[in-house]
């Protein structure tokens, strides 16, 4: 993917032996590191940046922009001779730019590591109702809460009720048939006494 700003790939103008009327444009991969780290290779090649031959401290240029400023520090931005040196001298004289502070620990510090401490690694909640209690002080509580059942709850109960019914019938059906056949079965046997009548 070619950068908006051209930093990985470029457009060189040739022109075909053939064709010599008709320019041909071809595509170059940048190279940084004193040559030594071309864009078509890898993405994380960088080299300092240089304006007008003159290294700005700390910012770094490179094939991704996103991972030069991530690589890049802002010492440059908490020296003004740095910042005057940077702007162009046509911007709007009515603007005027001033250092940062320099109490930060992070001064050296590349833009990766700070966008990293913003960054919230583990959400820690404290929720203390005997202290709201105690501050409120109310005579009694009462909530309600109003719920609608969507399609999917429903959905799911319906499934689980007609899931724990089948398996709940094929269990005790059997039984139950057993059981009704064996009664139906003594009812047939009923032993009627006989009385022997000897004459």
């Amino acid at each position: 993917m070619i950068s908006s700003i051209l930093s990985n790939w470029y457009l060189d103008e040739c022109t075909a032996e053939y064709l010599s009327y008709l320019p041909k444009l071809n595509l170059s991969s940048r190279s940084y590191a004193n040559g030594t780290c071309t864009c078509d290779h890898s993405l994380n090649c960088l080299s300092p940046l240089i304006i007008d031959e003159w290294v700005v401290p700390g910012l770094q240029i490179g094939c991704d922009p996103m991972e030069s400023l991530l690589q890049s520090t802002l010492e440059c931005l908490y020296d003004v001779t740095c910042i005057n040196q940077i702007m162009p001298n046509n911007t709007t004289p009515n603007i005027t730019f001033h250092a940062l502070k320099s109490t930060l620990s992070s001064f050296h510090d590349n833009v990766q590591s700070l966008v990293n401490i913003l960054m919230v690694d583990q959400l820690k909640t404290n929720v203390t109702y005997e202290n709201y209690y105690k501050s409120c002080a109310p005579a009694y509580c009462t909530y309600s809460l109003n719920t609608r059942f969507d399609k999917v709850f429903v959905f799911t109960n319906i499934m689980g009720l007609s899931g724990g019914l089948t398996v709940t019938l094929k269990l005790i059906i059997p039984f139950a048939v057993k059981f009704w056949q064996h009664i139906q079965v003594h009812r047939r046997r009923v032993v009627q006494p006989m009385t022997n009548v000897i004459s």
